[in-house]
């Protein structure tokens, strides 16, 4: 039995190291947008892509119709904060903070989009929603 409720106690740690891992990311990626460092461009121009970043002149594309504008941002400023990292990696590290995110957390995001979008292409500021789960 002690080695149950050892390994209960470890699964416990781990997940709760997993949150605290996606709050903390989730703070980075929130500075990085208080920043005022990058531009949002909301655009159905994007080609194949969900997003992309033009780093010359600091402008985030997102395409909500690929997917939702909250987890391009997402991947899109993961590439920012972590140059690294391969797009694989970015993928499932997205993928899993957007899947963590709670309505709050993805109302605040597409507050931060429409705050920082100074284009529109093929959207307009009322076709941006949350995304909730």
């Amino acid at each position: 039995m002690k080695s149950s409720n050892n390994q209960t106690t470890k699964y416990q740690a781990l997940r709760e190291h997993k949150n605290n891992m996606s709050e903390l990311i989730f703070q980075r990626i929130i500075r990085l947008l208080s920043s005022g460092e990058f531009e949002i461009a909301i655009s159905n121009r994007t080609g194949k892509e969900a997003g992309y970043i033009d780093y010359e002149n600091d402008i985030i594309y997102i395409n909500p119709r690929i997917f939702p504008a909250e987890e391009t941002l997402i991947h899109e400023a993961l590439h920012i904060l972590k140059p690294d990292l391969d797009e694989n990696t970015i993928i499932e590290i997205s993928s899993l903070l957007y899947e963590k995110l709670n309505n709050s957390k993805r109302d605040r995001l597409v507050a931060y989009i429409k705050a920082l979008a100074t284009k529109y292409t093929g959207f307009t500021q009322k076709d941006l929603r949350p995304t909730y789960v």
